[in-house]
């Protein structure tokens, strides 16, 4: 940790050097809550994120008593983002929580071209909608099933992005993450490709319409062929996977797909996913697939909109029209997740999962989120030693700041 306060402390000495030497009048506070420092003749942009995520969590219907009620500092994040001579850009993110430090974005970029970026280093790969929006942007305290299971995370890539007014496209080719064993006693394994398009055919201040499609194909990161799929009851409270693969062996190739669409009607929102996730496996072993998605609706009370974003392909921050009472947003999801695949006799278990909420976006700086989550597993839903067919439903607050 001592390291760590250290490397913080330069960055930020650093950042204030440069910001007194070429300081903008522009430089300070923005609308959305960001402090970025810019040089005079704007080659130079420099800014830090920073976040914390509390959580806790208070379970019903625990009849067994495996399930434990909490508190826990969920994410610790800190990243510098920059801009420097014009058409450059880096980001370095780090997350310090849980008695451990995970490396999160650590690229370069080029932006020197009309609406389109190359990309280095280590990010998140082009697949999902909700997989790809930022922590701090999703609706619910938790991605939903098919995120937790179907993630590809972060991995060391290079990818390329384009977009216009109505669409984005964007791609990478990619191995193993940073974070990834590399004490392997073949190559580096994990490599494939990906790619991502997202189009919004309606686009108008009352009514947008979202749809999207990924791909994506890579090889087990175990150089054994072995892989495993597990997924949390959609909170990261009472530390247990109900729904898990255990090792499925002699894998191959992985082959993902994902199917994504939206509405938005002024402050009312419609959302929706689903994936699948193929193995092929050598010969003799059966190949296995896997499904998983969501639905989900969002109402602003207080009149807001989630704003859509080309250069993302997915919605951004939501500002609350007026700081003092902040936004209100209602919501609802429905999840689905199956890991089971009887041909191939792996028995992952199957869920669904009915979420209501209530947000508060206090400021565009700080939320608070609520959320009551009713549980239903399957038979084989039993993961870390629950009792079969084990539903229970719990409640889930979150405070989120962020600047």
């Amino acid at each position: 940790m001592k390291k760590i306060r250290t490397a913080l402390m330069i960055i930020s000495t650093i950042g204030l050097l440069m910001g007194q030497s070429t300081l903008s009048d522009s430089s300070g506070w923005d609308d959305n809550g960001k402090f970025l420092l810019k040089s005079s003749d704007g080659q130079f942009k420099l800014r830090f994120d920073i976040r914390m995520y509390i959580d806790g969590a208070y379970f019903m219907d625990d009849t067994e008593d495996i399930l434990s009620n909490g508190t826990h500092l969920r994410k610790a994040r800190f990243a510098a983002k920059t801009q420097f001579w014009g058409n450059w850009n880096a980001e370095w993110d780090m997350d310090i929580a849980e008695y451990s430090v995970e490396i999160k974005d650590m690229w370069l970029s080029y932006n020197g071209w009309n609406n389109a970026m190359l990309k280095i280093g280590h990010f998140k790969v082009p697949f999902g909608l909700e997989i790809l929006t930022s922590s701090r942007i999703i609706s619910f305290p938790e991605r939903a099933y098919n995120a937790l299971a179907f993630k590809l995370g972060r991995r060391t890539s290079i990818g390329f992005t384009k977009w216009g007014n109505k669409w984005h496209a964007s791609s990478a080719l990619f191995a193993q993450g940073m974070d990834d064993d590399k004490n392997q006693s073949t190559d580096e394994t994990g490599n494939g490709f990906a790619g991502r398009f997202a189009i919004a055919p309606i686009k108008t201040p009352g009514l947008l319409v979202h749809l999207g499609g990924a791909f994506a194909q890579h090889s087990p990161i175990d150089d054994k062929g072995i892989v495993d799929f597990t997924a949390e009851p959609e909170t990261k409270i009472g530390d247990i996977e109900m729904l898990d693969t255990d090792n499925i062996f002699h894998v191959e190739k992985i082959t993902q797909t994902g199917l994504e669409g939206a509405i938005r009607l002024k402050s009312l929102s419609l959302q929706g996913e689903f994936m699948q996730t193929s193995l092929t496996r050598e010969t003799d072993y059966t190949d296995a697939s896997f499904v998983g998605g969501y639905g989900f609706i969002s109402w602003f009370v207080t009149g807001e909109t989630r704003p859509w974003q080309a250069e993302d392909g997915e919605f951004g921050q939501v500002l609350p029209k007026n700081n003092k009472l902040g936004a209100f947003e209602l919501l609802a999801r429905f999840s689905h997740l199956n890991l089971s695949d009887e041909d191939a006799m792996i028995y992952g278990g199957k869920a669904n999962n009915i979420t209501l909420g209530i947000n508060w976006y206090v400021n565009p700086n700080l939320r608070f989120y609520l959320n009551y989550a009713m549980v239903d597993n399957s038979d084989n839903a039993t993961g870390d030693s629950a009792p079969s067919n084990y539903d229970f439903s719990y409640v889930q607050f979150r405070t989120l700041v962020f600047f």
